[in-house]
């Protein structure tokens, strides 16, 4: 037994009485989102101009996106549920926020859906709105009370620098140029009062102090004085519309003529005062042919036209006539086309080639001088019969070969070439004279009277068909000093100027070569990568002229150690490299790397010392089927991987080494992604004073994020960023994002906390780089920050090597006010020179030695000794790796100056860690 009772279907006038009755907006709707009906109430909440004047409830969306989710809601109240959701409409120009309730209704004639719309709650409207203005692509922002910012998306601090946060009530106004601010407030006030909108051009400077100009517009809504305001820099625009400006200047001060054709070629639209001058005042008034001559008439319409409208391009020469007077013309004709490929213009550039006409017509003057200059010219002419024998050498013949012209008469002109060249020589000689007129080149060495020869360039032309030469005509050039040039730049290019080996351009010919045999012969190749250990020992100690004689001493001892036809190489710097081809066995390659490292361990006499010298070797074996680059690079991580173990080892590459490679590869590629698209993460880790636990800092932490949102820390690709060279990039994003978050702290002058110093990590690379100073103070000059206030960090193993001008980037930086600070003290090779050496600020006590406060004696006794010695130089202490009260308070003891660990806080974003600004730490 059921109490439900069937609801019966509503009449058609049913409907219409419930329309006309209901106190609010109501629509009848069919299934497909047809609006049938409407009441007066909908009527006036839509702005729409009488009932039933919208076809399609879609039509009334003010943003065509929300377009499934009124697909979704009609679809839910024809499966009969009620359903509600908002939406924003554009009625009749106002952007209007309104609540819609569906129902399902059966009638007569099928299901309707019955639609109850009326204004939506201040909430709801709020958060449309926000949620519109966060999506948008382009830069939106909501305004009240005629000018007042209420809310505004990322794109205006993209464009003008400002933090959104700084831009809302009346703080965007700081942004826009003090010369038309006025204007534009009164504008938008007025016009968010009479519910208009505007549009037009706004100059804003950045906060950087650059100039942009924005393309602004705004919509009013259905709330007083409060509209919607878009906003997109066109500053790119703004310049090109500058650039064609200057290019119409420059067309326009040519001595060229130029001209735009309509897209059929037959009217001018437009000269420049060039082509003006040349066809008068009638230049674009009738067709373009009038202006040509008869002949010129015919070859620009039968030719020139359908030229340029088939392949884009025509060149030739025409006749402009005007008043008269014929003017000779060296034209060029392209079309410009739309992005469908139809043609929009015809452009032509024309040249007055009277003067070259009358150079022509002295060219038969010209021939007249033609055998003077022929007997005076640098340059061998001699002419051959058909049989090969010099009829006539040119007097150049005796200062090019040392005959004189007459000697060589009679002479079979081959026997001169040389017997290498001998078989070049038959072959043109034949390809002459099977064709009359043909023409032909080659470059052959030719006997010297001395019997040295010569490298000539010979262009050999038959002209045996013409009565007034009736020979083969010989031109030659000595090439001879080009030629040697070339052979010696051939040399340098492809050979170790020090050591006379092949550089890595000819090893990979000579591997590309030898994998090619070895396919062929089904053997193995393998390429041994050597790296001469503690090489920069023997050049600090005995000096770069010694380090030579070492490289050429090593050169000389593989080649007497390599196969005949096994390839030696010199890669750079102290590395080598060894092609062993046609292995029978992978034990060849091990073999001969035995070899090479006992060879080389022999001690080397250099001068009056002594050095001995070991190798570490990484061999990659292949049976010929990897490409040059791929074998070399496998050879390259065996040898990284041999270095790993301890130097003065071989080690041959196998699959755990191309699943290290290949992970490497990938944590290079994801951190090279990260750099190219500046989507580094830096985090920021609290440094707190000790003495009173005020913020006194942070040390900047990179981090990468994976697509999952997860955080690659540093320890999984600071190594690979310094062996494939991006560590300096890595460096210089990270040293800019953190200068700026710095600044932009500062700005906000949060009470109670003093200015904060920030820490940021260099690499040895980067003061390797004489630039780095320079550029490391524009970069706080561009944000607005103190020298004082960053902090740059170096481990000790960037002091090592000890190279000047790690030296001097240090210097520089010090002189400009920034503080250099050592880090992980105590846990590398430490030497207190660096403190007197080097301009140091300030030590850091690594976290393996912070530990150990008071459980361990050696590490408490370490702590309390770098601390003395710190003050004692007037340095500064940090310690790092605090995580305990105790930890603090012996240290608080000790008077160190300055801590940071999770004791406090761990590394966070930007945001989080603006909560600490001003705050103080207590237990």
């Amino acid at each position: 037994m059921s109490d439900i009772t069937p609801v019966p279907e509503l009449s058609p006038d049913q409907v219409t009485t419930l329309l006309s009755s209901a106190p609010f907006g109501m629509l009848v709707v069919g299934g497909d989102g047809r609006v049938i009906a409407s009441n007066d109430g909908a009527t006036d909440l839509l702005g729409l101009t009488g009932p039933g004047t919208v076809a399609h409830l879609a039509d009334l969306l003010a943003d065509s996106g929300d377009s499934p989710l009124l697909e979704d809601l009609l679809r839910s109240a024809m499966a009969g549920a009620h359903a509600r959701r908002v939406f924003r409409i554009n009625a009749g120009g106002v952007l209007r926020v309104v609540s819609m309730q569906c129902w399902p209704q059966d009638t007569a004639d099928g299901r309707i859906v019955l639609t109850m719309v009326e204004a939506a709650s201040g909430d709801d409207r709020a958060e449309q709105l926000s949620s519109v203005i966060a999506r948008s692509p382009t830069g939106m922002a909501r305004v009240g009370n005629g000018t007042t910012m209420l809310d505004v998306n990322d794109r205006w601090e993209e464009i003008t620098g400002q933090p959104r946060g700084d831009a809302l009530g009346d703080g965007w106004f700081a942004q826009i140029d003090v010369d038309g601010r006025a204007d534009f407030v009164a504008a938008l006030a007025d016009a968010s009062a009479r519910s208009e909108g505007i549009r037009g051009r706004l100059r804003v400077i950045t906060t950087a102090g650059a100039v942009r100009w924005l393309d602004i517009s705004s919509t009013p809504l259905d709330e007083p004085g409060a509209a919607l305001l878009s906003f997109e820099d066109m500053t790119e625009g703004q310049d090109a519309a500058r650039r064609a400006d200057e290019l119409s200047r420059v067309l326009e001060a040519t001595k060229d003529m130029v001209g735009i054709l309509s897209p059929d070629g037959g009217v001018l639209v437009w000269t420049n005062d060039s082509l003006h001058d040349q066809l008068g005042d009638s230049s674009v008034a009738v067709p373009f042919v009038q202006h040509l001559d008869e002949f010129s008439q015919a070859a620009y319409v039968a030719t020139g036209l359908p030229a340029v409208l088939e392949s884009g391009r025509w060149r030739g020469e025409l006749v402009f006539v005007q008043n008269g007077v014929r003017t000779p013309v060296a034209a060029m004709l392209v079309t410009h086309q739309d992005s469908a490929g139809d043609v929009e213009a015809i452009s032509i550039v024309a040249r007055d080639v009277s003067d070259l006409r009358d150079a022509k017509a002295q060219v038969t003057a010209a021939e007249v001088r033609m055998r003077a200059l022929v007997e005076h010219a640098s340059d061998v002419v001699a002419m051959v019969g058909s049989d090969g024998r010099v009829e006539y050498a040119s007097p150049a013949v005796e200062r090019v070969l040392g005959h004189t012209s007459g000697a060589l008469r009679g002479l079979d002109i081959l026997e001169l070439v040389h017997p290498d060249d001998l078989d070049l020589a038959y072959e043109t000689a034949a390809a002459i004279l099977e064709t009359e007129g043909e023409s032909r080149s080659a470059r052959l060495r030719i006997a010297h009277v001395d019997g040295t020869f010569r490298h000539l360039e010979v262009v050999a032309n038959n002209l045996l068909a013409t009565p007034e030469v009736a020979g083969i005509v010989l031109n030659a050039t000595d090439v001879t000093d080009r030629v040697e040039a070339a052979q010696q730049l051939e040399a340098r290019t492809y050979h170790d100027e020090l050591t006379g080996l092949p550089n890595r351009t000819l090893l990979i010919e000579r591997l590309r070569e030898s994998l090619r045999r070895c396919r062929e012969r089904r053997l193995l190749v393998g390429v041994l990568f050597l790296d001469l250990d503690r090489f920069n020992v023997v050049n600090e100690s005995l000096g770069h002229r010694a380090g030579d004689e070492l490289l050429a001493e090593v050169a000389s001892r593989i080649e007497g150690v390599i196969r005949p036809g096994d390839v030696v190489a010199r890669l750079g710097g102290d590395e080598f490299a060894v092609v062993i081809s046609d292995m029978l066995r992978q034990g060849d390659a091990v073999v001969a790397a035995r070899r090479l490292r006992k060879a080389l361990t022999e001690p080397v006499r250099i001068g009056d010392q002594t050095a001995v010298i070991t190798t570490s070797i990484g061999i990659a074996i292949t049976n010929g089927q990897d490409e040059p680059e791929s074998l070399l690079r496998d050879a390259d991580t065996a040898l990284h991987r041999a270095k790993q173990k301890g130097r003065d080892v071989a080690v041959v590459f196998d699959d755990n080494l191309r699943d290290q490679a290949i992970r490497r590869l990938e944590v290079e590629n994801k951190l090279r992604r990260a750099i190219e698209n500046d989507a580094l993460v830096v985090h920021y880790q609290p440094v707190l004073s000790v003495r009173d636990g005020r913020l006194a800092g942070a040390e900047a932490l990179v981090r990468i994020r994976n697509d999952d949102g997860t955080l690659v820390m540093p320890g999984d690709f600071i190594d690979v960023a310094e062996d494939s060279g991006l560590i300096a990039q890595l460096g210089h994003q990270v040293l800019v994002k953190a200068i700026r978050q710095t600044a932009a702290w500062t700005r906000e002058h949060v009470p109670g906390q003093d200015p904060l110093s920030i820490a940021v990590n260099v690499s040895a690379r980067q003061l390797t780089d004489e630039r780095y100073p320079d550029e490391l103070v524009a970069v706080l000059n561009e944000a607005g920050l103190a020298p004082s206030q960053l902090s740059v960090e170096l481990t000790e193993s960037a002091l090592i090597d000890g190279n000047p001008t790690t030296e001097r980037s240090l210097q520089q930086l010090r002189d400009a006010g920034v503080r250099i600070g050592l880090d992980d003290f105590g846990t590398g090779f430490s030497s207190l020179a660096y403190l007197k050496r080097f301009p140091i600020s300030f030590l850091k006590i690594d976290k393996s030695f912070v530990n150990g406060l008071g459980s361990d004696e050696n590490d408490s006794a370490i702590v309390r000794a770098t601390i003395a010695l710190a003050h004692s130089l007037n340095l500064r202490v940090v310690a790092e790796g605090v995580e305990t009260e105790d930890q603090l308070d012996r240290l608080a003891d000790l008077q160190c100056d300055l801590v940071q660990g999770y004791l406090f806080s761990k590394p966070v974003g930007p945001e989080a860690f603006r909560a600490y600004l001003g705050m103080r730490w207590s237990s």
